[in-house]
């Protein structure tokens, strides 16, 4: 984040009320915090094992590769919990720019990702693939039935990832059809204008 974005960011923080910076899409009236808070505070059996697992070490005894894995599940709960009150009084401003920087600088395919499983992923991929070749009025009703961050919180992880996916895949697909439409229409006005530059510089007879 340059200098100016972090100084107007900065600015924001410091205004009363409740407010909120997004990086990222908003699809379905769904914000990009509902997501994170999800899966940064979703902890699967593997993760529990291994935290598990740390309990029983000395730190000199862990790798360093180990150590940063510590520190990305202490990262992960970190998170979770200024996410919950980011854009609330309880948020401080260092800890508004701190989710906006993260939301920048890291990936909710990625987290998503490291919390399901091999099998949950081919499953999730599947049936991903067979709603984004559902007609486009279909697929669009099934995503509204998620509209509140209740409605989110209420899917399984896989599910949840499901919905995330193609989300992002209508989202998508709604600006290029937008693309397109802008596209079309300057060209017709291309077309209109040069029919009217043609009829005022036509010799009159």
């Amino acid at each position: 984040m340059s200098n100016s974005n972090e100084t107007i960011i900065r600015e924001m923080a410091r205004l009363d009320g409740n407010i909120k910076v997004f990086k990222g899409p908003i699809t379905n009236n769904l914000t990009p915090d509902i997501y994170w808070i999800k899966w940064l505070s979703y902890i699967p059996d593997i993760e529990k094992k291994r935290m598990e697992y740390f309990d029983t070490k000395k730190v000199s005894d862990l790798s360093f590769e180990e150590i940063e894995e510590i520190n990305r599940y202490k990262s992960n709960k970190e998170f979770a919990r200024l996410f919950k009150i980011y854009g609330t009084d309880e948020c401080s401003e260092d800890d508004f720019i701190k989710v906006y920087k993260y939301m920048c600088s890291e990936s909710i395919e990625k987290l998503m990702h490291s919390k399901l499983t091999a099998e949950e992923l081919e499953q999730a991929n599947k049936e991903i693939n067979k709603l984004i070749n559902l007609p486009k009025n279909e697929l669009a009703n099934k995503i509204k039935k998620v509209r509140t961050a209740e409605d989110y919180n209420a899917l399984s992880m896989v599910d949840a990832y499901i919905y995330y996916m193609i989300s992002i895949f209508n989202y998508k697909r709604g600006l290029t059809d937008l693309g397109n439409e802008i596209q079309a229409e300057l060209k017709r006005n291309e077309i209109m204008t040069q029919r009217i530059i043609e009829q005022v510089t036509k010799p009159l007879i």
